[in-house]
């Protein structure tokens, strides 16, 4: 079994370590972070503002940003069948209404390679908010590791499939066309220069 190995009780006894300073705070936030939209990822970025009525362009395009990425996390998900923490280890302390929701296996994390994909393509958008949106989207695969829905080598896992799956789709000239159209109406709405 997977956690009889040293690295597997690091990955588990890394998740209940970040679990041991949950706070109703933290859970708060766990809980707004269980939406896997661009508004969530990047609201507390761009600020309340930040909504589908005013960005339209962006949430369509992120949705298939993270539809596409799934093409990528979903077979690795299959071929692992990875238990979820709260599935594995009684230690874990998962919410009934989250670990209910967590269908399926853990690795890669979806929620994580959501929170990366969208931090590295919103960073490439508009740069001067770049170091924020990498710590959002940091934050946003912590949240879901520090749920039990995740170990943090699924949250490692998502990283790298969220950097190959925007590093394929930058080469799409139809993707290209699309981030483009996002992007002026994302800097335009901000009100930044183009």
């Amino acid at each position: 079994m997977l956690f009889r190995s040293p690295a597997g009780k690091r990955d588990l006894q890394g998740l209940l370590d970040l679990q041991k300073n949950m706070t109703p705070e933290r859970m708060a936030a766990i809980r707004r972070d269980l939406d896997q939209s661009v508004y969530t990822v990047a609201g507390s970025v761009f600020g309340a503002g930040f909504t589908k009525e005013k960005f339209p362009l962006a949430g369509a395009f992120f949705d298939k940003v993270v539809k596409d990425g799934g093409v990528g996390v979903g077979p690795i998900k299959q071929k692992y069948k990875k238990l979820r923490p709260f599935q594995y280890s009684k230690e874990v302390n998962t919410p009934e209404d989250i670990a209910k929701a967590a269908g399926g296996p853990t690795y890669t994390s979806g929620h994580s390679t959501t929170g990366a994909e969208v931090a590295l393509i919103l960073a490439m958008m508009v740069p001067e908010k770049r170091e924020a949106l990498f710590e959002r989207g940091w934050e946003y695969g912590v949240n879901r590791v520090t749920s039990g829905a995740a170990y943090p080598s699924d949250f490692e896992g998502a990283h790298i499939a969220a950097t190959l799956a925007v590093q394929a789709m930058l080469k799409n000239p139809a993707f290209m066309a699309d981030f483009n159209q996002v992007k002026a109406e994302i800097r335009k709405g901000l009100g930044m220069p183009g």
